[in-house]
């Protein structure tokens, strides 16, 4: 036997075992096998043995074998194929930078071979992934311009779409995508290719790019896709009769597309589109009556937060207004005007438990969200188009009662109030809540509203009623204050003809704990001594230092020629909520308004964060205020 043959049969033998070691399972081919002329059976079976790890993506293996193949046969075809093989593991891992060194690696001599061609194609793609479309574009255009077998050519020219849309040049990159599915892909290729294709359709091209697609397609994929997407395109630019046009024909001939149902639900869309005029407005309010005074108050804060006379802004909201008079039914009507005659898409109002309920009710019915002014307990149970942004008797209890006791350490409470539906309501109200916070109510004493002279109710708080009865020890009573704190829910006058009362009959000591219609500068125009350290809950702060509350006083101000109170506070902010869901988010339609309105979360208001938290009700974080030093001041 001549040396180069000795030296032949070894290397094969070597081999042989190296794959014999790895190998481990018996070779199955499911594809005949590939003929290398002149090479030893050995190293063909060699490569099999690669040839299985990579078709079961045992890639660490597969990788071994063939490096080793390259060792010895670094030419030939059998190298040309290694090279391939490890260059489609490199991307199989996602290396193409390696993949790109591996297939540059392929020796000459080989463009006649078919898989040379898939060769190139893998170089292209790798290229691809990089970003450098050009240079894989032009590999694409070279092989397309000659002989490619068959089964490649779809995967080449959905990679020419791929650069092409890589490139943002998306109306070219949909033509290669159509050929590539006349070239009949595989079904793995096809359904990507689809989705391609229907994803450039969706949001890759203009209107005038669709419209000149689909005079190509007016039948047949994607006819479907152009056809609902050229609906959805119309309707953005509110052409809705194109849109019906073209979303008619559609829902007719497609009954079975996957688009249908969101092409109904356009249709639903469309019709709920025509109804509204989607910057439009309406407001309902008291202008005349005996709640006049309050509705034109508001009504100069809606006026402001929606911008329409601000010269140093163009706003897009109109708004239409409704004079309620303080009249449930009028109420009603004035809500069914402004949704059928006006189209608005939402509307601000009314005041007034009676007005608010009927309107509320006539709204929830038209489907128009509607952000009611008013105390009304459950208003906005009413249904789901019904909100209420207000200072209700709930939110000031909560807030007052947990600063208390969380702050304030108080544990222990007394309630004197007065015993009309106010006194009645903030009294039941507290008492529920200090008992769910864990605190204790240790006495509750009422009083008539038209009262100046409070020493019963004070005596029998204290105990000193009975004292007196007992005037065997000849010593003055003294009271028994077994409370932290006394909650009065009354205005300021009575406040101030109560405080000194309490000093009188030496109830000292006590906490004092108020809610908003403390909040008056009225309050310290008596001996403010006896309010000292007195806290009281409000949505509205006059001497706020918060910047945007500055701000808001200041400009209604100059507009209106008075300070804002409480009421324009929460009349501005429902307004300025509503105007900023219509202008600033994607809210077309009454329904739009209605979901970003439920999902309204920490709105930064002039009167709180301001969040409805799915519920219809305002949810605030209230300032707690206090008399400190003769003066009110925000403590939180």
């Amino acid at each position: 036997m001549r040396k180069p043959q000795k030296i032949l049969y070894a290397l094969c033998a070597v081999l042989m075992l190296f794959a014999i070691g790895c190998a481990g399972v018996p070779i199955q081919r499911e594809s005949p096998r590939i003929v290398f002329e002149g090479m030893p059976e050995e190293v063909i079976r060699i490569f099999d043995s690669a040839d299985e790890a990579f078709r079961e993506k045992r890639f660490d293996r597969a990788m071994a074998l063939y490096e080793n193949i390259l060792e010895h046969f670094p030419s030939g075809r059998v190298a040309f194929l290694s090279h391939l093989k490890r260059g489609e593991i490199f991307i199989a891992r996602e290396e193409y930078t390696r993949a790109i060194e591996e297939l540059n690696l392929i020796p000459g001599g080989f463009e006649e071979d078919p898989i040379h061609a898939e060769a190139r194609c893998r170089l292209a793609l790798s290229y691809l992934r990089l970003g450098m479309n050009e240079t894989s574009e032009d590999i694409c255009k070279k092989l397309l311009g000659g002989k490619v077998p068959s089964y490649l050519k779809p995967e080449i020219e959905s990679l020419m779409g791929d650069n092409l849309a890589e490139s943002g040049q998306n109306r070219a990159a949909f033509d290669w995508y159509m050929e590539s599915l006349k070239s009949r892909p595989g079904t793995k290729l096809k359904e990507s290719i689809k989705k391609k294709i229907e994803d450039i359709i969706a949001d890759g091209l203009s209107l005038d790019q669709l419209q000149e697609i689909k005079k190509g397609y007016w039948w047949g994929y994607p006819s479907g896709y152009l056809l609902y997407t050229l609906a959805v395109a119309s309707c953005d630019i509110r052409n809705f009769e194109k849109a019906d046009e073209y979303l008619g024909r559609f829902l007719s001939g497609y009954r079975e597309h996957p688009l249908f149902e969101k092409g109904e639900a356009l249709h639903r869309r469309i019709a709920a589109l025509k109804l509204v005029k989607h910057c439009a407005v309406g407001c309902v309010l008291p202008l005349t009556g005996r709640y006049a005074t309050y509705g034109n108050r508001a009504l100069d804060a809606v006026i402001l937060a929606s911008g329409i006379f601000d010269p140093g802004y163009s706003s897009p909201i109109q708004l239409f207004i409704e004079d309620s008079k303080g009249d449930p039914d009028t109420a009603r009507e004035a809500v069914r005007r402004l949704a059928d005659e006006y189209h608005v898409i939402g509307i601000i109002g009314p005041l007034g438990s009676a007005a608010a309920f009927e309107a509320a009710r006539e709204a929830q019915e038209l489907g128009v969200p509607i952000i009611t002014l008013t105390q009304k307990k459950d208003i906005a149970e009413t249904g789901d188009y019904v909100f209420r942004d207000f200072l209700t008797g709930d939110m000031q209890v909560k807030a007052l009662v947990t600063y208390s006791i969380d702050n304030l350490g108080i544990e222990n409470f007394a309630i004197l109030y007065p015993d009309d539906n106010y006194g009645t309501k903030m009294m039941n109200l507290f008492w529920d809540e200090v008992l769910w916070q864990g605190g204790q109510i240790r006495g509750v004493e009422s009083y008539s509203s038209k009262q100046t002279d409070f020493g019963k109710e004070i005596k029998a708080l204290t105990g000193l009623d009975l004292s007196e009865k007992d005037k065997t020890s000849g010593e003055k009573p003294t009271p028994i204050v077994d409370f932290d704190a006394l909650f009065i829910p009354d205005s300021y006058s009575t406040v101030n003809m109560i405080a000194p009362q309490l000093a009188f009959y030496d109830v000292i000591g006590v906490q004092l704990l108020g809610t908003n219609i403390w909040n008056s500068p009225d309050l310290l125009k008596k001996d403010s001594k006896y309010l000292e350290g007195a806290v009281f809950t409000d949505c509205f702060f006059l001497d706020s230092a918060c910047p945007e509350v500055r701000n808001f006083i200041d400009r209604f101000y100059v507009a209106c020629g008075r300070e804002p109170g409480n009421m324009e506070a929460l009349a501005y902010d429902a307004t300025k909520i509503m105007a900023d869901l219509i202008t600033e988010d994607n809210v077309e339609t009454r329904d739009d308004l209605k979901d970003s309105l439920s999902h309204l979360e920490d709105y930064p208001g002039i009167t709180g964060m301001t969040s409805f938290s799915g519920t219809g009700d305002a949810g605030k974080i209230l300032h707690i205020l206090s008399v400190m030093n003769g003066e009110i001041v925000q403590i939180r």
